[in-house]
């Protein structure tokens, strides 16, 4: 009884020192380096948005906030990286649309974003265009659907890859359109881009800064946004709900997560100092330069967000028969 009596209370003191640690290691955080990692090569519009929020954080949190990237099979080894660090704030990842698309387009991935992340804030938000070569002769939405109606099947449209939001959600468009059009996956947006402005390719699907240059020049014609209203940086395109088609407002979006378990007390930190770091003149600036519209908000309202999207992307997946694929 003696013996279980010490055991006992020797349980309790080390308990003790476990909750005070932890307790002092939120009290004080930050006090090193934070790695935002991000599943997309330096350039990217990812890591462009990363290092302006870097920049910001490291003059919010007073420690150096560094960017970090690893990409590679659309940013499931960023993810799962974060996925099995210590929920400590100090490894955050720059979420995506690929982490609510990669579970309907991908069997059996290295973790489960619902159950090994915990969301802390939306970054940003990218509008989406559907663009079409200057030698087809498609000067918009109707002419597109006329096209592709008359020439079922024939007509191609690019995007960065199978499973990408951009091929997802052109297939559900698709659909209920009563088109059917002929997908040509990329392995990146950029070749896909040159193939529309030399006329090999009709079409192309992707963010609006990737072309919007391009259409300016005449190069390419804008055929639609996927924004719920017509988009800021391209206010002369028609919506999809323009069109009578409702439901499909979807933007390539970015997000700020780190591993499950992370204290509440360290998200509520992070997402303060985020929040102000999106009021900053010049980090508005250089999302506004990439068509980007910083988000912001609650930790909730980006679970509400992420949520959404799942069902979304789900429905997306279906509609363009997508057969999970091996994580490679």
């Amino acid at each position: 009884m003696r013996f279980k009596l010490k055991t006992l209370l020797q349980a309790a003191v080390a308990l003790g020192v476990v909750m005070t640690t932890t307790a002092h290691a939120q009290d004080s955080y930050p006090n090193r380096p934070i790695r935002l990692v991000v599943g997309l090569s330096a350039g990217a519009s990812s890591d462009t948005v990363a290092r302006e929020i870097a920049r910001g954080l490291t003059e919010q949190l007073k420690v150096p906030v560094i960017v970090e990237n690893k990409p590679g099979a659309n940013t499931i080894i960023a993810s799962s990286l974060v996925a099995k660090a210590q929920p400590d704030g100090y490894t955050l990842l720059v979420s995506s649309s690929m982490n609510a698309t990669n579970p309907w387009v991908y069997d059996k991935l290295p973790y489960d974003y619902r159950k090994d992340f915990k969301n802390v804030v939306l970054l940003g938000l990218a509008p989406n265009l559907m663009v079409a070569s200057s030698k087809t002769g498609i000067k918009n939405f109707n002419e597109f659907i006329d096209r592709a109606k008359k020439n079922p099947g024939q007509l191609a449209y690019g995007s960065a890859g199978v499973g990408s939001v951009h091929h997802l959600l052109m297939e559900i468009i698709a659909q209920r359109s009563g088109i059917s059009l002929n997908h040509i996956p990329y392995r990146g947006g950029a070749p896909a881009i040159q193939d529309v402005l030399g006329g090999t390719l009709d079409t192309y699907f992707g963010t609006i800064s990737s072309t919007k240059a391009s259409v300016e020049r005449g190069q390419m014609s804008a055929i639609f946004v996927s924004s719920l209203e017509r988009s800021k940086y391209m206010p002369k395109t028609d919506t999809l709900a323009e069109h009578g088609i409702k439901g499909l407002e979807s933007g390539y979006w970015l997000g700020l997560a780190g591993p499950a378990g992370l204290p509440d007390a360290i998200v509520k930190r992070l997402n303060a100092a985020v929040n102000e770091v999106l009021k900053d003149p010049q980090v508005i600036a250089r999302l506004d330069a990439q068509a980007i519209e910083p988000m912001g908000g609650s930790t909730a309202d980006m679970d509400a967000f992420f949520k959404r999207e799942l069902v979304f992307w789900k429905e997306a997946a279906q509609a363009a028969k997508v057969v999970p694929m091996e994580v490679k």
